[in-house]
């Protein structure tokens, strides 16, 4: 009897790509295309101006490369960044930080409880009001 073929699980517990797909787009998590979802309702309700996904932002020195997950335009004209958090790794920690130095706008990190999303940590840019 052939041996039925076990599939890997993702380390940090990814979903299938299945069930991360909206709009056409694949994304790096479930918790992020929901956010997307909520994102792309927010614009149709003129809630939001837009939203760019995956911009990316040199921090310090072009070398220094992140990628947060959105930029968020507010209908008032503010916008922040959005990091979705998930797995905490040593990498993200790390852009956390050079943000807090470098980066020019609010960075939030947004975590999923429930079926809602909650701010846990808002990381002020350079060029923030706060």
């Amino acid at each position: 009897m052939p041996k039925a073929k076990r599939t890997r699980k993702n380390k940090y517990g990814v979903s299938d790509p299945g069930e991360r797909r909206f709009n056409g787009r694949t994304y790096h998590s479930k918790t992020e295309m929901l956010y997307a979802r909520e994102l792309f309702h927010m614009r149709q309700a003129d809630l939001i101006q837009d939203f760019v996904e995956q911009p990316q932002v040199a921090l310090g020195i072009p070398e220094n490369k992140y990628r947060p997950d959105f930029l968020v335009i507010q209908a008032e004209g503010q916008a922040f960044y959005v990091e979705i958090s998930g797995y905490i790794t040593a990498q993200k920690r790390r852009n956390l930080k050079l943000w807090a130095s470098y980066g020019w706008l609010d960075l939030c990190v947004v975590k999923r409880i429930g079926d809602k999303f909650v701010t846990t940590e808002v990381v002020h840019g350079q060029n923030s009001l706060s």
